[in-house]
């Protein structure tokens, strides 16, 4: 049997996020008050997420550890009423998934040689632009009142499902209208994400496929 390497370093990134979005569904639907169960859920695939990361690359995985520690303390600290973190934990979640998402882009971009790791790559590109676009929509739940029709004004926890459906749905432009944007920056970020959305599978599938036939003339 074949074991995990450094060069297999996409699977432990793409685990993480599949059981992420997994098990925040099914506690959203089976659990009514369970904010810390997610936070700890988000914590653990962050950590599990840079198992990955190779362990020359000190400077990546220094600076994912301080995003780690700046949301794990910030995100306790605003379970309690007295507390209200919540952007500072956000901000830290969404700069630990862009460096992520840089970190996986140079990767997989145009690659000399077309594996299984560059192509499960690709896939977990195309998941981290939806996770970022998430958090940049939960920031905006925080920063504005009824920024968006169809979510109502809670805990960022108790969004974090609905906020990654709308994301993904607006990333793939489904659009189904359940969740809509209700003013002019959400509506920014929104397009913003259907133009990236659609403009990444093209070239990424263009460069996978010149790649591939490139590596077979060779």
């Amino acid at each position: 049997m074949k074991l995990m390497s450094k060069d297999d370093n996409f699977f432990f990134l793409l685990g993480s996020l599949l059981v992420l979005f997994f098990m925040s569904a099914m506690v959203h639907q089976f659990k009514d008050d369970a904010q810390d169960y997610v936070l700890a859920l988000i914590i653990l695939c962050m950590s599990t997420s840079i198992v990955g990361v190779h362990r020359k690359q000190t400077f990546y995985r220094s600076w994912y550890a301080v995003m780690i520690t700046v949301a794990v303390i910030s995100g306790v600290f605003s379970l309690f009423d007295d507390y209200d973190l919540s952007l500072v934990t956000l901000f830290s979640l969404l700069f630990f998934v862009l460096a992520q998402t840089y970190s996986a882009l140079k990767q997989v971009m145009m690659p000399t040689k077309v594996t299984l790791n560059q192509i499960v790559g690709s896939i977990c590109v195309y998941l981290l632009f939806g996770l970022s676009f998430a958090f940049i929509y939960l920031i905006q739940l925080e920063l504005f009142e009824a920024p968006f029709n169809g979510l109502e004004a809670k805990p960022w926890l108790d969004n974090l499902f609905d906020v990654i459906y709308f994301s993904f749905i607006t990333l793939t432009t489904v659009g189904y209208g359940d969740i809509s944007p209700a003013l002019a920056i959400p509506r920014f970020f929104v397009f913003l994400e259907s133009i990236t959305g659609s403009f990444y599978l093209a070239i990424m599938v263009a460069s996978l496929v010149s790649s591939h036939l490139a590596q077979k003339d060779a």
